[in-house]
């Protein structure tokens, strides 16, 4: 039995359970390619910097096919209340600070007019960034923890710590203005800290402003909370985020800017001069520094966002006046260039992005608005068109690493090639090839073919995946895959986890499963054991002599101490996952319903009494399947679809 999400009857009979919460990486791709709403909400007065913001650059933005908005917002001066002027900024008064967070307290007017700018945005699907901002945030904050700046306050006095008793307090305001709103509402706790504050400090700030907004409950328990560094390059600000910080929470993403080479990416400004760009060095350079995030990435497994980069205008224009700058300007072909060719890098790496546009009077433009629906002579905000089509025609998302870069079977199903992620090993007197096979494949393009041909001995022929280091304490991992022989004789192979306990490596295989010549699903359970440091999934196929072909591997890792009884849910199986079209449901446990939901939340479908469930058609992307069993337990479980 099969399901169409088109479908117009909905049932009602079992009741919704909550469903799950997408991952940072599974965020970060959704996020894809965005822009900035610069100079807006954070300039003094709406309209001051940039036009003011209509519902129609939402509109504009969505329809290009951009993904994401980051809002630039500003709180302090005459939106908040409270002076941190008041209190001393010499060593040693931090004691003398007696205010409270109820002093500072954000403008009304300000905020409502924040949410609606918001509203407009998540209405049409858009994911949307409140990022801290702006000239006043500088010079009232950020400036404040640099010795080398006229604004500086010691770190025991008490104007600093009146200064973060403030920002923790318009944190706090935010986060629980928008406690309800989904997951598609990121949080960016402070823009561009470096040069000013320390890596230490900033860690110690991120650590505040994380625990502010989670303590706010509701969504803001899990909701994605973008981070950056303190103390070094734009570029290399997530190198410098701590430890502490980055094993403090489950649920944040790493940001960093780019704007290198200055010369030309600030070039119709006096102190800057250089209008080319796109030599082969200067690719090489911006490769090496995105390789170097990347990098940074998968080693601590925490996804990045590009928030802001982009260069000057074509010859320094003014899309407001129509004059170009006195001092020049970047040559247009090589402006194109720098954003297609940034688009392309960070895409192709998994990093999301959002370009910087500052509007019309902006040195850096990309949509130009000038609708307002209060006028009688409303004109379409318009895009300078061959910078917009060079960020969204750039690039493709990496299918071999990132959003699922912390999964315990990396490239389960081989598309991305048989070495990619996997390692294979041949000991003893065995002898054994692996080869990439497209023509005996389960699903997709590509399955693994090892071809034995000297046998010795299961453990002699292994093809391992990677080595998976998350919490797996009280967990029991299923894992599943399809395979078959080349051979009509009876060939077996084995299961295997490979785990360290204490300190001891432990090695855990499946009885022997039988193949045929036609792929069959086979399953293994294992129960993790207390003081797990890892676990590491293991084929074994020594022992017969054949050509032997694996593809589809799944996983399903369960929290065992969860359970409300003996009958445990965790025989709920789904398979294969990732899945092209028909998504095969085993349970030892009657289901009642199943409800549907995107990777945003929504709510699309719910069904009864189903085996399969048919996504052909359907797009690609993440879903959650939530499970109401008839004895009332629940169970929601991630798919994605191919």
């Amino acid at each position: 039995m099969g399901f169409k999400l088109n479908a117009l009857l909905v049932y009602i009979s079992c009741t919704f359970f909550s469903y799950g919460q997408p991952s940072p990486w599974e965020i970060v791709e959704s996020m894809g390619r965005g822009i900035n709403l610069g100079n807006t909400l954070s300039a003094p007065i709406e309209g001051n910097w940039a036009p003011a913001v209509y519902q129609q650059f939402f509109d504009d933005v969505s329809i290009a096919g951009f993904n994401n908005v980051r809002i630039p917002i500003d709180f302090y001066g005459s939106r908040t209340t409270g002076n941190t002027d008041v209190w001393s900024s010499i060593q040693n008064t931090y004691d003398q600070f007696t205010a409270s967070e109820s002093d500072y307290i954000i403008n009304p007017t300000y905020l409502d007019r924040l949410e609606s700018v918001v509203n407009w945005s998540l209405d049409l699907d858009l994911y949307t960034i409140i990022d801290i901002h702006g000239a006043e945030l500088k010079s009232e904050f950020l400036e404040t923890f640099n010795e080398s700046n006229s604004s500086y306050t010691h770190p025991t006095s008490a104007k600093r710590a009146a200064d973060l008793v403030k920002f923790k307090s318009i944190w706090i305001q935010i986060a629980n203005r928008f406690i309800d709103y989904p997951s598609n509402l990121i949080f960016e706790v402070v823009n561009e800290p470096y040069f000013e504050i320390s890596s230490t400090e900033m860690n110690e700030l991120n650590l505040l402003i994380i625990d502010a907004i989670r303590s706010t409950g509701g969504n803001n328990i899990f909701r994605p909370i973008i981070i950056t560094g303190g103390s070094s390059t734009s570029y290399q600000s997530p190198l410098a985020i701590g430890d502490e910080v980055l094993s403090h929470d489950s649920n944040l993403i790493a940001s960093f800017h780019y704007y290198q080479p200055f010369n030309f990416t600030s070039s119709s400004v006096e102190q800057y001069n250089n209008y080319s760009w796109g030599s082969i060095t200067d690719k090489s350079i911006l490769t090496s520094h995105f390789d170097e995030v990347r990098q940074w990435s998968e080693i601590n497994n925490i996804p990045v966002t590009l928030g802001e980069f982009g260069a000057d205008n074509e010859n320094g224009i003014n899309y407001n006046t129509g004059i170009y700058s006195q001092f020049g300007g970047p040559v247009n072909e090589d402006r194109i260039e720098y954003h297609r060719f940034i688009a392309e890098q960070a895409i192709n790496r998994g990093f999301s992005f959002s370009a910087w546009c500052a509007g019309n009077k902006s040195n850096k433009s990309i949509h130009l608005r000038t609708d307002n629906p209060e006028t009688n002579n409303s004109v379409n905000g318009t895009w300078v068109e061959d910078v917009k089509e060079a960020l969204l025609l750039s690039g493709s998302w990496p299918n071999c690493y990132g959003p699922y870069e912390s999964s315990l079977i990396r490239n389960s199903d081989f598309e991305c090639g048989v070495n990619n992620n996997w390692d294979f090993s041949v000991y003893g007197s065995a002898q054994a090839l692996l080869y990439q096979n497209t023509n005996s494949v389960f699903s997709g393009s590509i399955s693994a073919e090892v071809e034995v041909t000297n046998a010795q001995n299961y453990n002699k022929v292994i093809l391992g995946n990677t080595i998976y280091e998350e919490d797996l304490t009280n967990k029991t991992i299923i894992i599943g895959c399809y395979a078959k022989s080349a051979q009509s004789n009876n060939m077996f192979f084995k299961l295997r986890i490979k785990s360290q306990v204490d300190e001891d490596l432990i090695y855990i295989p499946s009885e022997p499963f039988q193949l045929t010549s036609s792929y069959e699903y086979y399953e293994f359970q294992y129960e993790i054991p207390e003081n797990t440091s890892f676990v590491q999934l293991q084929v074994m196929m020594g022992q017969y002599l054949g050509s032997y072909f694996l593809d589809a591997f799944f996983y399903d890792i369960v929290d065992t101490s969860l359970s409300i009884d003996s009958e445990q849910i965790d025989n709920l199986i789904l398979y294969p996952n990732p899945v092209d079209s028909v998504l095969k449901i085993k349970s030892k446990n009657d289901i009642d319903c199943i409800n549907i939901f995107d990777n945003s939340g929504k709510f699309l479908i719910q069904i009864n009494d189903i085996e399969e469930l048919n996504f052909k058609g359907l797009s690609k992307g993440v879903y959650w399947i939530n499970f109401i069993f008839k004895n009332k337990l629940s169970e929601t479980k991630k798919i994605i679809v191919k």
